[in-house]
Protein backbone atom coordinates (compact mmCIF):
# COMPACT_ATOMS: atom_id res chain seq x y z
CA UNK A 1 0.00 0.00 0.00
CA UNK A 2 3.29 2.28 0.47
CA UNK A 3 4.22 2.32 -3.22
CA UNK A 4 0.88 3.09 -4.28
CA UNK A 5 0.36 5.83 -1.57
CA UNK A 6 3.55 6.95 -2.97
CA UNK A 7 2.71 7.16 -6.49
CA UNK A 8 -0.36 9.07 -5.50
CA UNK A 9 1.68 11.49 -3.65
CA UNK A 10 3.90 12.00 -7.17
CA UNK A 11 0.28 12.71 -8.91
CA UNK A 12 -1.00 15.17 -6.24
CA UNK A 13 2.25 16.62 -5.12
CA UNK A 14 3.16 18.80 -8.38
CA UNK A 15 3.61 22.61 -8.76
CA UNK A 16 3.07 23.49 -12.28
CA UNK A 17 3.16 26.31 -13.96
CA UNK A 18 0.98 26.94 -17.42
CA UNK A 19 -0.18 29.77 -19.65
CA UNK A 20 -3.15 28.16 -21.45
CA UNK A 21 -6.71 27.81 -20.02
CA UNK A 22 -7.53 24.93 -21.76
CA UNK A 23 -4.44 23.08 -20.09
CA UNK A 24 -5.93 23.43 -17.05
CA UNK A 25 -9.02 22.51 -18.46
CA UNK A 26 -7.59 19.60 -19.72
CA UNK A 27 -6.08 19.03 -16.46
CA UNK A 28 -8.63 18.99 -14.20
CA UNK A 29 -11.05 16.59 -16.40
CA UNK A 30 -7.83 14.14 -16.59
CA UNK A 31 -6.68 14.70 -13.00
CA UNK A 32 -9.79 14.35 -11.03
CA UNK A 33 -10.83 11.20 -11.77
CA UNK A 34 -7.66 9.25 -11.74
CA UNK A 35 -7.45 10.68 -8.53
CA UNK A 36 -10.58 9.46 -7.59
CA UNK A 37 -10.01 5.82 -8.97
CA UNK A 38 -5.99 5.77 -7.32
CA UNK A 39 -8.29 6.53 -4.00
CA UNK A 40 -10.22 3.40 -4.68
CA UNK A 41 -8.02 0.99 -5.29
CA UNK A 42 -5.78 1.81 -2.23
CA UNK A 43 -8.86 1.20 -0.28
CA UNK A 44 -8.75 4.70 0.87
CA UNK A 45 -12.81 5.82 1.63
CA UNK A 46 -12.38 9.00 3.78
CA UNK A 47 -11.66 11.45 1.91
CA UNK A 48 -12.75 15.16 0.69
CA UNK A 49 -11.32 17.12 -1.76
CA UNK A 50 -11.81 21.09 -2.11
CA UNK A 51 -10.19 23.90 -5.19
CA UNK A 52 -8.90 26.92 -3.79
CA UNK A 53 -8.02 30.02 -6.06
CA UNK A 54 -5.62 33.60 -5.66
CA UNK A 55 -3.98 35.92 -7.46
CA UNK A 56 -0.40 36.99 -6.81
CA UNK A 57 0.40 40.16 -9.68
CA UNK A 58 -0.90 38.68 -12.78
CA UNK A 59 -0.75 35.52 -12.10
CA UNK A 60 -3.96 33.17 -11.01
CA UNK A 61 -3.35 29.81 -8.87
CA UNK A 62 -5.30 27.05 -9.18
CA UNK A 63 -4.99 25.31 -5.34
CA UNK A 64 -6.38 21.67 -5.34
CA UNK A 65 -6.13 20.20 -1.92
CA UNK A 66 -7.02 16.09 -0.77
CA UNK A 67 -7.56 15.00 2.34
CA UNK A 68 -7.83 11.69 3.09
CA UNK A 69 -7.15 9.63 6.04
CA UNK A 70 -4.30 6.90 6.78
CA UNK A 71 -3.36 5.03 9.79
CA UNK A 72 -5.75 6.93 11.46
CA UNK A 73 -4.33 10.30 10.94
CA UNK A 74 -5.83 12.90 8.26
CA UNK A 75 -3.27 13.88 5.88
CA UNK A 76 -3.67 17.00 3.03
CA UNK A 77 -1.71 16.74 -0.17
CA UNK A 78 -1.56 19.90 -2.43
CA UNK A 79 -1.10 20.77 -6.21
CA UNK A 80 -0.78 24.26 -7.52
CA UNK A 81 -1.46 25.16 -10.60
CA UNK A 82 0.24 28.76 -11.71
CA UNK A 83 -1.59 30.63 -14.57
CA UNK A 84 -1.21 34.06 -16.38
CA UNK A 85 -4.56 36.00 -15.54
CA UNK A 86 -4.49 36.95 -19.56
CA UNK A 87 -5.69 33.17 -20.09
CA UNK A 88 -7.95 33.26 -17.48
CA UNK A 89 -11.96 33.37 -17.94
CA UNK A 90 -13.75 35.69 -16.23
CA UNK A 91 -16.04 33.24 -14.41
CA UNK A 92 -12.79 31.93 -12.96
CA UNK A 93 -11.71 35.14 -11.99
CA UNK A 94 -14.46 36.76 -10.37
CA UNK A 95 -14.71 37.74 -6.41
CA UNK A 96 -10.57 36.35 -6.42
CA UNK A 97 -7.87 38.14 -4.35
CA UNK A 98 -5.03 37.71 -2.18
CA UNK A 99 -6.58 35.47 -0.15
CA UNK A 100 -7.00 31.98 -0.86
CA UNK A 101 -10.90 31.34 -2.05
CA UNK A 102 -13.00 28.17 -2.06
CA UNK A 103 -13.58 27.90 -5.75
CA UNK A 104 -14.93 24.07 -5.67
CA UNK A 105 -18.82 24.68 -6.60
CA UNK A 106 -17.65 27.09 -9.16
CA UNK A 107 -15.50 24.60 -10.94
CA UNK A 108 -17.81 21.85 -10.05
CA UNK A 109 -20.62 23.47 -11.90
CA UNK A 110 -18.65 24.78 -14.58
CA UNK A 111 -17.05 21.34 -15.55
CA UNK A 112 -19.88 19.27 -14.31
CA UNK A 113 -17.39 17.06 -12.24
CA UNK A 114 -17.10 16.27 -8.49
CA UNK A 115 -13.71 17.91 -7.42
Amino acid sequence: MIPVLLGLGAIVGGYLVVTNWAEIEGWLKEFLPKLQAALKETGIVDYAAKLFSTVEGNVMKLIHKLYYKENGKWVEKTTVREIDESEVPEWAKAGLSAKETDVTARYEKELAMTV
